[in-house]
């Protein structure tokens, strides 16, 4: 389930950093399943961002806080560009992604969502977007109508397709 990270960062991918539980925290709905579920209210949070994932083809990591020794990493959907970073309880969420934004070849290429002015500022500092939770929910939003309108756009080209019939020489 957990494995040691191999963080490689390719000069032409985009990536979407999330300060996770910074987020949670921030956002009402999020904030009151975390008072009940940590897991669940994680979990809430990658649903929502997954469609930024799939539409925008974005490497995507939820990054927080834990009591592990080590950093661990665990990828949720089973695709390797989805990943959730469990920080060193030593360094933090905030210090992963400080120490990313250092190592990351294209900074333009990297946004980063938190609702910590320190963690922004850090963000900007290094030549990387800041976003807000807010910022975050509407891009998914957006995402997820992109998403529905290509699914009916493919439904609608296979069922012109097969209304012809199938060409078959008996």
């Amino acid at each position: 389930m957990f494995q040691k990270p191999q963080m490689r960062f390719v000069a032409s991918d985009r990536y979407l950093l999330v300060d996770a539980y910074n987020v949670i925290c921030a956002t009402d709905h999020l904030r009151e399943t975390l008072a009940e579920n940590i897991d669940a209210a994680r979990d809430q949070l990658a649903e929502i961002v997954s469609s930024i994932h799939d539409a925008e083809g974005i490497r995507v990591a939820l990054i927080l806080d834990s009591r592990n020794d080590l950093l661990e990493v665990e990828h949720p959907f089973g695709k390797k560009t989805f990943e959730y970073l469990y920080a060193p309880a030593a360094l933090t969420a905030d210090g992963v992604i400080e120490r990313i934004l250092r190592r990351v070849k294209n900074p333009n290429d990297v946004s980063v969502v938190s609702n910590d002015n320190l963690v922004r500022e850090a963000t900007r500092s290094s030549g990387a977007i800041a976003l807000r939770p807010e910022e975050l929910f509407e891009w998914a939003r957006a995402c997820d109508a992109r998403l529905v309108q290509d699914a009916a756009r493919r439904r609608k080209e296979n069922a012109k397709e097969w209304r012809h019939g199938l060409d078959i020489d008996l």
